[in-house]
């Protein structure tokens, strides 16, 4: 095995080393831009936002003020900037408009292109014909890129783009398209006249050049007050060659930073930084040398604007599964010269952390997925491919899908996960569903609702109190938060709702087999969460074990039963079915056993050569000797792992070494203000550890729209005490799960 390994090895390395330029130096200028793309591409929507914002608010605080002492706005219209065409009156008017109006839609991103101009002529009058001032330069060249590029991401204008392109409003197609034209063809140029102007003002501030004063009113030379002749001589050759854009950002963020701090730079504002923070995420434009290079490396380095561009002979490597292993291995993956092959039987990435407020009407599903294909659309060497693996050959290296298609491998890489597991009691999942797909969700989130409705349209005591039991069977995290989301479901968001029946009258009952919830948290945490749950309502019973679930009971033990025809599953789960494809050794829950550098272990208890497995899929002792436990964080620490492996085996470098978990901590929520975090050496509970679980989540989750639609949709449940997602969907309306009469 180890012979065959070597060999697979060698003959990876061998098709790498035919190419024209050699590994290491592929590999590391592959990665390193790769890494410099991927985080312009996350950082830039969010310095887009700042941009806007400081440059929105300094506009609004002088409209705000003219608006507050019209007879100062009148003078200043009439005396100070007099525009010759057009009354005081109506100057006036219009300024104090633009200024409070344009801000407005610049923060908002709404109408941006039109705002930009507006405030850009604004301020141009203003430098023209009242006081010149470099942070007026500033903000126009900011506002002229906007008025050429528009906003990024995080705005209603991109956001509501894709929808006004094929709308049937007149002009709106032609109108988008010609906005993404100016961004594409127009920026670019925008950037080499910006880098270009600021060349000249360098030299112009160095004494190596004098135009008239009507041209130096126009460059901002005090940017670099207190820079030597020598420095800015030097800055403005990066500036005029368009040479290192970010490492010119970064050095002079940091010198006028310390000019600034030393007294040496007077009357500094915050635009110049924003405007350095513009050429930095996007580049020193046409005509420079960084974009040289950005092209020489697309062509000989990157091959990343087709698929059909990739080389067939870099090595393939194919992941199955797209959870949070899945896609940070593919994410690492892709920086490097191989074609990379992502496989999963749904089209999108899953956040399962938040599902369970899917179940409980907080989130829409669309809040908590993500396409797989769109976060790999600038990637032409990740191929993305929907499909159920059905058997895998280690030695021919090759995996069968549910449709027949064959797919070959050099490395392959698992990151199945895992399913609900009835610990033996199948027939339980029938009544008892658990949440794993967004399938679940919907489902779960009808049934809850529907319990309501049947309840208020029956006259059956006896059948309303079974409706308004709420069974949740195991309390991990996952039980402990859909427990707490259910009671304040019924008590907080439904409670006036109802006429007949009263949503705060209903169970919530959790059951736990261990003799506290929360077990892998400290005890302590363990008693917190169950006294908050007390609080909201919640039964607990720790200890008991459930014997039986049907579709209108539930039993604990040998001696009590609770009526319920609601009744969730929390308790366990199995792996997928890798260790079968593989006829490779598992334990009792189906995990693939691997060894210290997340390889599989055969059936001849030796790795499978080129086959990792990852996350959920796989039995890991990396924790101090102890199993690394099925969270996020572990997961995505294994995909990294192993894309520093098939790195490392693809160029013949040493091993990175064993891998080893680094625990991050534990997090549950159990309610409004309400959470507990255990990170080992300390711990949290309370609001502190709410919002802490709240920025956390945010933050893993996928891309910046589903960032902010859940931000808003959480500061909407928790001011407004509602929660709005409230739509009873699926099959019939009301889903198969528990149906007494």
């Amino acid at each position: 095995m180890h012979s065959a390994k070597s060999a697979s090895g060698s003959a990876a390395r061998a098709r790498l080393a035919e190419e024209k330029y050699p590994p290491f130096v592929r590999v590391t200028l592959r990665r390193w831009v790769k890494w410099y793309l991927d985080g312009t591409e996350t950082f830039w929507p969010i310095s887009d936002a700042m941009i806007r914002f400081f440059v929105g608010m300094w506009f609004l605080r002088s409209g705000l003020v003219k608006a507050a002492d019209w007879e100062t706005a009148l003078y200043l219209a009439a005396n100070e900037y007099p525009v010759s065409w057009m009354e005081p009156a109506t100057a006036a008017l219009i300024g104090v408009a633009i200024e409070l109006v344009g801000p407005v839609l610049l923060i908002a991103g709404l109408f941006t292109r039109p705002a930009a101009i507006a405030m850009a002529a604004l301020t141009v009058i203003s430098q023209a014909a009242y006081v010149p001032t470099t942070s007026n330069l500033v903000v126009i060249a900011l506002l002229v890129w906007y008025a050429v590029a528009g906003p990024a991401a995080l705005s209603l204008d991109r956001m509501l783009a894709s929808g006004l392109r094929t709308s049937a409003l007149p002009l709106a197609g032609p109108a988008i398209r010609a906005a993404d034209w100016s961004r594409e063809n127009l920026g670019p140029v925008l950037l080499a006249i910006l880098r270009l102007w600021l060349g000249v003002t360098l030299l112009v501030y160095a004494g190596v050049v004098e135009p008239p004063v009507a041209i130096q009113t126009w460059l901002p030379t005090m940017v670099f007050f207190g820079f030597p002749d020598w420095l800015a001589v030097v800055v403005s050759l990066f500036f005029f060659t368009g040479f290192g854009a970010v490492i010119v950002s970064y050095g002079l963020f940091f010198l006028i930073a310390f000019f600034m701090i030393a007294d040496a730079h007077p009357n500094v504002t915050l635009f110049p930084f924003l405007f350095l923070a513009l050429y930095e995420a996007r580049g020193a434009g046409l005509f420079s040398v960084d974009r040289a290079i950005l092209t020489w490396m697309e062509r000989n380095i990157l091959f990343d604007r087709n698929y059909e561009d990739i080389p067939e002979n870099w090595p393939h490597v194919v992941v199955v599964g797209a959870g949070f292993g899945g896609l940070e291995a593919a994410a690492r993956l892709k920086r490097l010269p191989v074609r990379v092959t992502l496989i999963d039987k749904r089209n999108y990435h899953l956040f399962q952390p938040l599902l369970y407020q899917i179940a409980t009407a907080t989130l829409n599903p669309a809040d908590i997925a993500t396409p797989i294909r769109s976060l790999f659309r600038g990637d032409g060497n990740v191929r993305v491919l929907k499909g159920e693996v059905t058997a895998i050959d280690p030695r021919a290296k090759t995996l069968t899908l549910a449709n027949g298609r064959e797919e070959s491998f050099d490395r392959l890489v698992l990151a199945t996960g895992a399913t609900h597991s009835y610990l033996g009691k199948d027939e339980w999942g029938a009544h008892a569903p658990g949440l794993k797909t967004i399938e679940d969700g919907i489902a779960v989130r009808s049934t809850i609702l529907d319990a309501f409705e049947k309840a208020e349209a029956i006259d059956d005591p006896e059948r309303i109190k079974r409706l308004l039991t709420f069974v949740i069977v195991g309390a991990g995290p996952t039980g402990v938060e859909l427990a707490g989301a259910i009671a304040e479901l019924a008590r907080l968001h439904v409670e006036r709702e109802f006429r007949t029946v009263d949503p705060a009258s209903a169970r919530v009952i959790l059951v736990q087999s261990a003799p506290r919830i929360l077990p892998a948290f400290r005890p302590e945490l363990s008693s917190k969460a169950q006294a908050s749950l007390e609080a909201l309502g919640v039964e607990v019973h720790a200890g008991r074990r459930v014997t039986r679930i049907s579709a209108s009971q539930v039993c604990i033990g040998q001696d009590e039963c609770i009526d319920s025809e609601t009744v969730l599953w929390a308790a366990g789960v199995t792996a997928s079915p890798a260790a079968q494809w593989l006829g490779a050794k598992s334990d009792r829950s189906g995990r693939v056993e691997v060894d210290d550098r997340m390889r599989v272990i055969g059936a001849d208890g030796k790795p499978i050569a080129s086959i990792y497995a990852i996350g959920d899929t796989a039995r890991s002792l990396a924790w101090d000797g102890k199993p690394v436990p099925g969270l996020a964080p572990a997961a995505k620490q294994a995909g990294a792992y192993v894309s520093r492996m098939v790195e490392a085996e693809l160029l013949g470098k040493e091993s990175p070494g064993p891998f080893v978990y680094k625990h991050q901590g534990s997090l549950a929520t159990i309610g409004r203000k309400s959470a507990v975090a255990d990170f080992g050496h300390f711990s949290l509970s309370g609001a502190s550890a709410w919002w802490l679980w709240g920025l956390v989540h945010v933050g893993f989750l996928t891309g910046a729209r589903n960032r902010l639609t859940v931000a808003i949709n959480w500061g909407w449940s928790f001011f407004a005490n509602h929660s709005g997602i409230r739509l009873i969907t699926g099959p019939g309306q009301v889903p198969p799960m528990n149906k007494a009469p």
